[in-house]
């Protein structure tokens, strides 16, 4: 069967979700989870039933939000986007998830022996969370300049939380030192910090100076 999902997302999501229970909706299936930082759901439904819940969530107060506001929320929450801050040829050390990855076990997976090599030998490079001070934004592809080597931005944008640009980067790694971008050939420098940029709607510490 084909399947829909709708995801609220939001302080309120679990609220306006609560309307709901008890509901008689096909091929129901609720999951904690979310992809914009903030407390959320992902809502699975059979097609047939979707355009009835949207209408239905939508009543019950929630409001729609396009794919544009989703990526800016996932990225100021540091949250990668396959397909742009990693693919198969970035490991899952690289991308800044090794939280995801247990070693600790005995637990045999593909893929296990080489991330352990890798994790012996160190990796070659390193993802870490950049804001720029002055004004414009970053975006996808720009050239990182560091005392580690040059990189690139994976995913950029202007935060409306932190009223800053902010960016997913990767560099060689290493000390990065002073990262500058090249912006059409004006090296503007950035700042180093700690992801994710923004938690529970506020700017984590050292993010704003």
């Amino acid at each position: 069967k084909m399947a829909s999902l709708l995801s609220p997302e939001g302080a309120t999501a679990a609220a306006n979700l609560a309307k709901f229970v008890g509901a008689d909706i096909d091929g129901l299936f609720i999951a904690r989870t979310g992809y914009t930082g903030e407390d959320g759901y992902e809502v699975i439904v059979h097609e047939s039933s979707a355009v009835d819940l949207w209408n239905r969530l939508l009543a019950a107060g929630i409001k729609p939000a396009g794919l544009g506001a989703r990526d800016t929320l996932r990225l100021e929450a540091g949250m990668p986007l396959y397909g742009q801050d990693m693919d198969e040829t970035v490991s899952p050390l690289e991308a800044g998830l090794a939280w995801t990855v247990s070693l600790d076990t005995d637990r045999s997976f593909i893929g296990r022996a080489a991330l352990e090599n890798q994790k012996a030998q160190g990796v070659p490079r390193q993802t870490i969370g950049l804001v720029m001070d002055d004004k414009g934004v970053l975006r996808h592809g720009q050239r990182l300049l560091s005392a580690a080597g040059a990189g690139e931005i994976l995913s950029g944008t202007f935060s409306p939380t932190l009223g800053l640009a902010i960016a997913m980067g990767r560099v060689p790694a290493g000390e990065a030192g002073a990262v500058r971008v090249d912006i059409r050939g004006r090296e503007v420098p950035l700042r180093v910090v700690r992801m994710p940029f923004v938690r529970d709607g506020k700017a984590q510490p050292e993010v704003l100076v």
